[in-house]
């Protein structure tokens, strides 16, 4: 039987020490508008589902808002069509944990171990006692609109800039993107309960089709 772990174990054996250097700077506030059409929204909406696959480089952090807890590290997240793949690593001790999410199943190898289940949420909750939005994320990181979400707001560009979503089991998110002036995926996007705040900063995406073809 699997042993499940105290909530931050599994945080600790991924990030081991602490990443020097691997902090989130909180970025500037972004201002909704108040005029935005709604053509400008779906055009926006448009150039992000016609990406099918996607590369991410960057950082995430995590904090446990009660006890201030926190851990953070670098990751690649791709994405494809079929799955999800999630790195993360450490500058000094390389990759720490793989995380695997298929339409059937999830797996995870930490510290040389692999373990499946039938979904990423259900694993990491097995491990760390916290309901990770794992499935959701995906569409999250690029800002696409859910049908789900409550009270968003857009920028001048018609990019999603925040919402609120509740989970089936009944967790309620604030959500907030912040981008760069011109950028059409998000530079840092952050999900918050009242007990967890999630971080994560893109460094780099790499896009298909490309950046600049969804631009035109």
């Amino acid at each position: 039987m699997l042993l499940k772990l105290s909530r931050w174990t599994l945080l600790m054996l991924v990030c081991g020490l602490a990443v020097t250097g691997c902090s989130i700077p909180e970025p500037p506030q972004q201002s909704a508008a108040t005029n935005i059409s709604n053509q400008q929204v779906k055009a926006h909406q448009q150039r992000l589902q016609r990406i099918n696959r996607w590369q991410l480089s960057g950082r995430f952090a995590l904090t446990e808002l009660e006890s201030n807890n926190r851990d953070s590290a670098y990751l690649r997240w791709r994405s494809t069509p079929a799955e999800q793949d999630v790195v993360i690593t450490h500058p000094l001790r390389g990759e720490l944990a793989h995380l695997n999410i298929r339409s059937t199943r999830a797996s995870i190898k930490v510290d040389g171990k692999q373990v499946e289940s039938h979904s990423a949420d259900t694993l990491l909750y097995r491990y760390t006692g916290m309901r990770l939005p794992v499935e959701e994320l995906p569409d999250w990181l690029l800002g696409r609109l859910d049908p789900q979400f409550t009270q968003f707001t857009f920028d001048q560009r018609g990019r999603l800039i925040s919402a609120r979503y509740r989970t089936p089991k009944g967790e309620q998110w604030q959500l907030t993107w912040f981008y760069q002036p011109q950028q059409l995926l998000p530079e840092q996007v952050h999900a918050e309960t009242p007990r967890l705040k999630l971080k994560i900063q893109a460094q780099s995406w790499e896009t298909q089709p490309s950046l600049n073809q969804l631009a035109n």
